[in-house]
């Protein structure tokens, strides 16, 4: 009974086919096509007559033809959506490289021009035997007052050698060890220099006064005569009287008179070196021949309080010595 059904079924579906006259008409060309297309190389007339029925049927191999080539360009945009993001990123790379380069330029540039003005002043005082130091380190805070320098005793550096820019006085060596050395600057205040107003003549002290927080630093000068004569811009120079700084290396200029006490009058000095941007440095290791700083032992870490505590001592010997005598 059921394969009597089925047979039923498929001749419905039989004459539904033969019933739906466009896809009847579809399979017969179909047909056609292919047997004129396996015939075309054994019949001219044959091929002829494939040539007329491709001409029939030529809008149809157009279409399917325009299909085609549009699902290609599709695919074909997707791999180069994917070659354009990669040329893209590539793009960025050499982008971002030839900022680093630039800015490598920049920074060389820069450095250049300090290297050369510090090569300018080396050349105009030959009087003074300078080594050229990078400062690798400093306390925090905005300015340098205390910072560390790459030379040590390794390259001949001592306690309480002056340490100068082209611009003027810097500090003094306070630290030294085989590699490196600390440097307390001038704004420190703990630092005292033995100075003279360039034009009048005048000596007195120049002592440090920063906070770490402060917005700009300033000299002090005291122990001027009461009767000084001080005037806005006067330079201010070491005087050389103190046995750490050689004379003439320029400290700052007055900014203003402040006040008079009764052990002298009181200036305000405005620093030469800018103190908030040092990268490179000098240290002075002799001037017209005669070493500066303080003799120490080998393998032996000095600070400048040691060094000026042992002249002290050294000079108390002596004194006693000279009175037994």
């Amino acid at each position: 009974m059921h394969g009597g059904y089925r047979k039923q079924w498929k001749g419905r579906q039989a004459v539904g086919v033969f019933r739906n006259k466009p896809l009847l008409i579809t399979i017969i060309v179909i047909v056609i096509l292919i047997v004129l297309l396996v015939m075309s190389g054994n019949s001219s007339s044959i091929s002829r007559g494939a040539g007329e029925a491709g001409g029939i049927f030529t809008p149809v191999q157009e279409f399917f033809y325009q299909a085609s080539n549009s699902i290609g360009g599709f695919f074909d945009s997707l791999v180069n959506t994917g070659d354009t993001a990669q040329q893209n990123k590539e793009l960025e790379s050499e982008l971002e490289t030839i900022k680093s380069q630039s800015n490598n330029y920049d920074e060389l540039k820069a450095q250049n021009e300090r290297l050369k003005e510090m090569l300018e002043y080396k050349q105009k005082n030959t009087s003074q035997e300078l080594k050229v130091a990078t400062i690798t380190g400093k306390n925090p805070g905005n300015w340098f007052d205390v910072f560390t320098i790459d030379l040590g005793r390794k390259d001949g550096i001592m306690v309480n050698m002056p340490v100068i820019t082209a611009d003027g006085l810097v500090g003094r060596v306070e630290e030294v060890s085989l590699n490196s050395s600390k440097v307390m600057a001038i704004i420190d205040g703990r630092s005292s220099v033995s100075a003279i107003m360039e034009r009048t003549r005048d000596v007195g002290a120049v002592k440090g006064n920063i906070a770490n927080d402060a917005l700009d630093v300033s000299l002090y000068m005291s122990y001027l005569p009461l009767d000084a004569d001080v005037a806005e811009g006067d330079r201010v120079i070491t005087s050389g009287l103190d046995g750490i700084f050689p004379k003439g290396l320029v400290i700052g200029e007055v900014a203003k008179s402040t006040d008079t006490e009764k052990d002298g009058k009181n200036v305000k000095i405005t620093p030469a070196v800018d103190f908030r941007r040092l990268e490179e440095v000098f240290v002075v290791v002799s001037t017209d021949g005669e070493p500066t700083g303080t003799q120490q032992a080998a393998n032996e870490v000095i600070t400048g309080q040691d060094a000026q505590a042992s002249q002290g001592a050294s000079a108390s010997a002596s004194a006693s010595a000279a009175a037994q005598e």
